[in-house]
């Protein structure tokens, strides 16, 4: 949920429980109000009567409606009785129906006699005010409620427009363009502190890309030229004579040592180059021609290790992929597959629209299964392995939204990767 949709509905949710309170509250009010006007009309009903029982008249029938409005009766008694205010409900004669009526009991002293004096006034057309005023005051406050947060959402994303810009500007950064990316300053001063640190943190970022990519590129071209020579070398060596069998056995170690090391040397360059994001250029790259030629090119390894090598690949599988990237995910899982198959056992390899699948015979791993794709993670038994082809696959994989899983049967001892596709957007 965005901020502007969580804030308007902590408003609203804020609102509910004020309007049901101001409601209340206002109701309380017009009813309390209500009722000391009704309370002073009695008093003054009181003492009009008690001035006309003073002047020896008849006082007339002050609530032409409800029936016996005063009551006015001789009290054998001359204790006073004081004043009560009291709610009862009697017939309206107008309304014929009974109604809600405000009484006020009350004895006075006259001429040395008392009178008990009871004055009436009906309270069902008060009653229905002060429902309509309320009714009035929560329409009004709804309507109040919709047009300020109405209001309040226009203004908000007025105000959050240069946030919006800074979140496109963003989305549309990349890091290996030749210039470092400017994002616009704003009137507001928050959202300029932060247009301004996000300058100066695409420049930072631009510099030390560059410097990164600067050094792998170096690194890639002076490593490679010694190892090479290192290789020259070592096979110039071997060919001269004469040389004992432990002298040529030792230079075959070197000679593995060089290879070993050349491998771990272009895969640690491959990594970070894939980090540093610097194989931006995509093709159309068709999968299903890549896997058949990787099929066809290790054919004879799996000849030699007496491997059954089937597979089965769906035709025009194509992908937006770097072809060089692709071609190391494909290869390393099949040469994965390869290395570590049991010989004069079989494996097999399928590509379809959703996903691509290898699968081995081989030993359980000595190692647990969460690691498998870690760095420098292999297998003791093959010391000659860099321990990050694994490593390579899933970095390749998660940068094209790839995921590789992988699942190990006991009982067939059959080790299985599948390599997930995404849904590829048009």
């Amino acid at each position: 949920m965005s901020l502007l949709r969580k804030t308007l509905l902590y408003l609203i949710l804020a609102a509910i429980p004020v309007a049901l309170g101001g409601v209340w509250l206002f109701d309380t009010l017009v009813n309390r109000v209500i009722r000391y006007e009704v309370d002073e009309q009695l008093s003054s009903d009181l003492a009009y009567i008690q001035h006309q029982l003073q002047t020896a008249r008849v006082p007339l029938n002050r609530g032409q409606y409800l029936l016996d409005n005063p009551h006015i009766a001789l009290l054998p008694s001359s204790r006073p009785i004081s004043r009560m205010y009291s709610d009862t409900v009697e017939f309206d004669r107008r309304e014929q129906e009974p109604v809600p009526v405000r009484r006020l009991t009350a004895t006075v002293q006259i001429g040395g006699r008392t009178y008990l004096i009871v004055v009436k006034q009906a309270m069902g057309e008060f009653k229905e005010i002060a429902q309509l005023l309320s009714l009035g005051v929560i329409v009004a406050f709804l309507a109040l409620l919709i047009l300020l947060t109405l209001l309040n959402g226009w203004i908000s994303r007025r105000l959050w427009q240069p946030f919006y810009r800074l979140i496109d500007q963003l989305r549309a950064y990349r890091l290996n363009e030749r210039t470092p990316a400017t994002f616009n300053r704003s009137s507001i001063d928050e959202f300029n502190q932060l247009s301004l640190a996000l300058n100066d943190m695409s420049l930072t970022l631009h510099q030390q890309y560059v410097m990164q990519k600067e050094f792998t590129d170096h690194a890639a071209h002076e490593m490679q030229t010694p190892l090479a020579v290192v290789t020259t070398q070592l096979d110039r060596i071997l060919t001269t004579e004469p040389l004992t069998e432990e002298q040529v056995n030792l230079m075959e170690q070197a000679q593995g040592s060089v290879r070993r090391l050349v491998q771990l040397n272009k895969s640690l360059l491959l990594l970070t180059k894939i980090e540093n994001n610097q194989f931006t250029d995509q093709q159309r790259v068709n999968l299903s021609e890549l896997v058949n030629r990787l099929h066809h090119n290790f054919a004879s390894y799996a000849q030699h290790r007496g491997l059954s090598w089937a597979m089965l690949v769906e035709p025009e599988h194509v992908r937006l992929m770097n072809p060089h990237l692709a071609e190391v995910l494909f290869s390393n899982l099949l040469k994965n597959a390869l290395t570590h198959a049991l010989p004069n056992t079989f494996a097999q390899m399928g590509l379809t629209q959703s996903q691509f699948m290898v699968t081995n015979v081989g030993p359980p791993l000595p190692f647990p299964a969460e690691q498998l794709f870690d760095r420098f993670v292999k297998n003791p038994a093959r010391p000659e392995s860099t321990g990050l082809g694994l490593a390579l696959v899933k970095q390749i994989a998660e940068r094209y939204g790839m995921t590789v899983d992988y699942h190990y049967d006991e009982q067939g001892r059959l080790h299985t990767f599948t390599l997930f596709f995404p849904n590829e957007r048009h």
